[in-house]
């Protein structure tokens, strides 16, 4: 018998997995919702908000059901636009939100969400070790792969107490992992619709769609141009060497790198020659792995991994500032600035 939710527990939560059956027996539809301005504006102020890292205190609405079916509506317009930009600031902007919830629960109430959402083996137990006070045990395995955001040394497994294989937390630091594994699972929660939404949504996706698109021509264009090789994070001047020496390199940093390269305005065939080093090497099949990612064989052009991934996939040559980074794009992009003004 499946667990009843209230539409307040859905408007906090509406990423759960009870949340989206309560959304699916609610057979809300988007032509609905189309008639109801509240709900589509709230919509847009969460991407919005999401967009703006300056904006102020977030706007909400007091109407939990409002706040419930906007969630929806914000991911189908982030699905309709496909831009994974902002996909990242929308995820990072809504973790964040669900954090506040989270500090707000009981222990065993933390324990509920983790093991219904991400099947973590969470317990709420309380634990005294050197004068400290801990309210969770997290098994290591899953620690492991919800802290790989996490570069500061206060979060390194061999910085934390571990007893039985499962690490000591407090209720803030449960808090804050459940938010890493949230951000990350909302990220990854991609699905293709075609944009053609009901009148008023559709407004409301062009507008977003444009502000969406003027905000990566402008990051493009303090990108492109002559390439700086200066400028590289260090993970691409990594991989850029093993290239230049033949070496062989893993499927994703391959990706890395010529996500990387077309980001910054190195054309198809430049790349290619590259890769002509690498000893296994096939034109054809080089070339259309280069042609996908620049969006030549496809809607979408790709950019490369996230600072945060590199670390998890152990290509980032620096995780102690992979935190301050973010991204190889801005961090090029921040470097070209500075070394231009020089």
């Amino acid at each position: 018998m499946r667990e009843e939710i209230s539409i307040h527990e859905a408007a906090k939560y509406p990423w759960s997995v009870m949340a989206q059956s309560f959304l699916k027996d609610l057979d809300v539809t988007l032509g609905e919702v189309d008639s109801n301005p509240r709900i589509i504006q709230r919509a847009e102020q969460r991407l919005v908000q999401s967009l703006n890292s300056k904006a102020g205190r977030e706007q909400k609405s007091d109407d939990p059901y409002i706040e419930f079916t906007s969630f929806f509506v914000a991911k189908a317009l982030i699905d309709g636009i496909g831009s994974m930009f902002l996909r990242r600031r929308w995820a990072t902007a809504e973790a964040k939100r669900a954090e506040i919830f989270f500090l707000q629960e009981t222990e065993s109430r933390l324990v509920q969400i983790a093991q219904r959402e991400f099947q973590w083996k969470l317990n709420a137990q309380m634990t005294r070790v050197g004068g400290l006070v801990f309210t969770h045990k997290l098994h290591f395995t899953d620690y492991l792969k919800a802290a790989t955001v996490f570069h500061e040394k206060e979060w390194k497994l061999v910085n934390k107490r571990l007893i039985n294989g499962y690490v000591l937390l407090r209720k803030s630091e449960t808090a804050r992992v459940l938010r890493a594994a949230l951000e990350k699972m909302l990220e990854r929660d991609i699905k293709k619709i075609p944009a053609n939404f009901p009148p008023n949504i559709q407004q409301v996706y062009e507008t977003l769609a444009e502000k969406v698109q003027k905000t990566a021509d402008r990051f493009r264009r303090e990108i492109q141009g002559e390439i700086a090789p200066d400028a590289f994070p260090p993970c691409m001047k990594v991989l850029l060497t093993k290239l230049e020496e033949g070496k062989p390199l893993s499927h994703i940093a391959r990706f890395a790198i010529t996500a990387f390269l077309l980001n910054i305005g190195m054309d198809a065939d430049s790349i290619l020659e590259l890769f002509m080093k690498a000893p296994d090497f096939r034109e054809d099949l080089a070339r259309y792995q280069i042609e996908h990612i620049a969006g030549k064989r496809g809607s979408t052009a790709y950019t490369p991994p996230s600072c945060a991934y590199m670390v998890s996939v152990r290509l980032c040559v620096e995780p102690d500032k992979a935190e301050l980074r973010r991204h190889p794009l801005a961090y090029y992009r921040r470097r070209r600035k500075w070394s231009s003004k020089r």
